[in-house]
């Protein structure tokens, strides 16, 4: 992250990161390097489906659960 940049705090998995202030929900896992198709995502409590992710605006003090999907069994 660039130090001119703007940040916040927000919470994943129950563990503060730190993030660029205008993040969004899909910026974000790109950055964790995590494919779309492979996690599910609750946004504040709310389980989120994937064709609402690009409209998730992130904010301080967000809380987000991100599970990865596994295949197999």
């Amino acid at each position: 992250m660039h130090s001119d940049a703007a940040a916040m705090e927000i919470q994943i998995n129950g563990e503060p990161r730190t993030v660029r202030a205008d993040s969004t929900l899909p910026e974000l896992l790109d950055a964790l390097q995590l494919p779309a198709q492979a996690v599910l995502v609750e946004h504040n409590g709310v389980a989120l489906f994937r064709h609402d992710w690009p409209t998730i605006q992130l904010a301080a003090g967000d809380r987000l659960e991100i599970i990865r999907i596994v295949a197999g069994g």
